[in-house]
């Protein structure tokens, strides 16, 4: 079937997703005039899964085992055919899973003969867009190890849909061979699987700028990742790290370009204007736009679609005195958009970050992890974002402090708890996660949203708080547990355990759960 007539009406949704949050729906997050995105948002990525048919048309006429009503060949294929051409129309009516996850590519049509064997010319047919194939959905008629062949031959993942005889027969096989299979019991169970795989695609195609001249491990958050080559040979993830001198000269010509500027002076105005109340000088807000504007360029200059920076080490370098910033602000704006981005430089804290937003489509806030009162723990850093209600909702509330006492370094406050209680059911569940320094395991927290602080109070660096409350009687394991994980921890709205486990699986992580 060609691609073109396949597409040509459209390919619509089986599944829906939930409704999150409790406000009016918009069709994406908002882009600031003259801050076009560095890279392809996440949220534009989607899984592309090619639908594969296969039957078996024997050569003559002849009833056995295998065979318990023969049909003439002709008409063998003829039924064939029409089966295929039924499929291929309930797909690009009804779709796989989620309109935003999946990109249906043209389905094949693979038929053998009764040596069971897929002749080279049949299997060509879905060579030639085997580069942009993410995963197959096979409908294997009239064979097992068809199915195996397919995972073998393109070394993708194989999807098949209800838990009958062949499709387990197939799974366990794959499996056995070390290969890829996904066998879902319901429609629902299908969209998952495709959306987790769209959320691991996404995790792979991660590309880290990290400005540095003193590398890795940090400073103040070496209990980190730091080695970057394994993180990329085993997790695909890579960092490319620049100098301050680059950095430098990135700001200078932002600084020096007057449509920069006036932009700049444009976004700080609408961030303002949208602001609940603010603590902090417009001027101050337009430079800190300015740094973000050098920023996405330095990450269009080098291919990323994520950032970090070493907190202390650019406070030492005294670039942020000069230039009257921290980075607080940019992490909300990348967040905003579905980039990962985490503050100190702490590797284990973006890729929490990336996988938490892939699975809730909701950003998250960021921060140290301390014991609280009661059993609790708190969460504290000013890097929470606007679109920890969804990223299909409109921005939730939101305040501009400053972060030095001079009144620069803009940052945002938010009112968690407010905002728990807005959504429709109010969700005060979360869930809290981080990937450990050697980046083989995920820790995965469910957790209750108790308290918070920073709203309405013009207080100076970290000062953005969740109070969470681990569940009854393992506060003091959660605890211990980030000794072998490091200190930022990042949470999002929701239950979404079953989900990172998932996802950690795909990623071959260890992953542990507190529930």
């Amino acid at each position: 079937m060609n691609r073109r007539d396949f597409l040509a009406t459209g390919v619509g949704t089986m599944m829906a997703g939930p409704t999150m949050g409790a406000l009016a729906v918009e069709s994406s997050p908002e882009v600031l005039p003259g801050f076009e995105d560095p890279a392809p948002s996440p949220l534009e990525i989607k899984l592309q899964v090619k639908p594969v048919m296969f039957n078996l048309i024997h050569s003559c006429l002849w009833e056995g085992p295998c065979r318990w009503r023969g049909i003439p060949p002709a008409d063998e294929r003829r039924l064939a055919e029409e089966s295929f051409a039924r499929w291929s129309k309930q797909l690009q009516q009804q779709g796989l899973g989620r309109r935003e996850d999946v990109e249906l590519l043209a389905p094949a049509h693979l038929t053998f003969a009764e040596d069971f064997r897929i002749p080279p010319e049949e299997m060509n047919k879905l060579a030639a867009d085997a580069a942009q194939t993410d995963a197959y959905f096979l409908y294997p008629a009239g064979s097992s190890i068809c199915g195996y062949e397919v995972a073998s031959r393109f070394q993708k993942p194989i999807l098949l849909r209800g838990l009958g005889c062949r499709s387990v027969d197939i799974a366990a096989y794959v499996h056995a061979r070390g290969l890829e299979a996904y066998v879902a019991g319901s429609d629902r169970e299908l969209a998952e699987i495709l959306s987790l795989l769209r959320a691991r695609k996404v995790f792979q195609q991660t590309r880290v700028l990290l400005p540095t001249d003193r590398g890795l491990p940090a400073v103040c958050s070496c209990g980190s990742i730091w080695d970057l080559a394994d993180l990329e040979k085993r997790l695909k993830v890579s960092v490319v790290t620049i100098s301050y001198k680059e950095l430098a000269e990135a700001m200078e010509q932002v600084l020096a370009d007057p449509t920069a500027s006036q932009q700049a002076e444009q976004a700080a105005e609408h961030l303002l204007q949208k602001a609940h109340r603010s603590f902090i000088e417009k001027k101050y807000v337009v430079r800190s736009m300015q740094f973000y504007k050098a920023v996405q360029n330095l990450m269009r200059l080098h291919r990323c679609n994520a950032f970090t920076i070493e907190c202390f080490e650019f406070c030492s370098s005294r670039l942020p005195a000069q230039w009257n910033i921290a980075p607080c602000l940019l992490h909300a704006l990348f967040r905003n958009r579905s980039f990962a981005s985490s503050c100190e430089a702490d590797l284990g804290s973006l890729l929490a970050i990336r996988m938490l937003m892939s699975v809730s489509n909701k950003s998250c806030h960021q921060g140290n992890s301390d014991p609280g009162p009661d059993g609790t723990f708190t969460i504290n850093h000013s890097s929470s974002s606007m679109k920890m209600a969804g990223f299909d909702q409109p921005d939730t509330p939101y305040q501009l402090g400053r972060f030095v006492s001079g009144g620069w370094g803009t940052k945002v406050a938010l009112n968690f708890m407010q905002i728990a209680e807005s959504m429709k059911p109010p969700e005060k569940t979360v869930t809290v996660a981080r990937v450990n320094p050697l980046a083989d395991k995920l820790l995965v927290l469910r957790g209750t949203l108790v308290g918070c602080s920073g709203w309405d109070q013009d207080l100076l660096g970290c000062s953005v708080v969740a109070v969470i409350r681990p569940p009854e009687g393992r506060a003091d394991e959660f605890l211990k547990k980030r000794l072998q994980y490091g200190n930022h921890l990042q949470w999002v709205y929701g239950d979404y355990t079953h989900q990172l486990t998932q996802l950690g699986q795909m990623l071959g992580l260890e992953v542990e759960v507190i529930a």
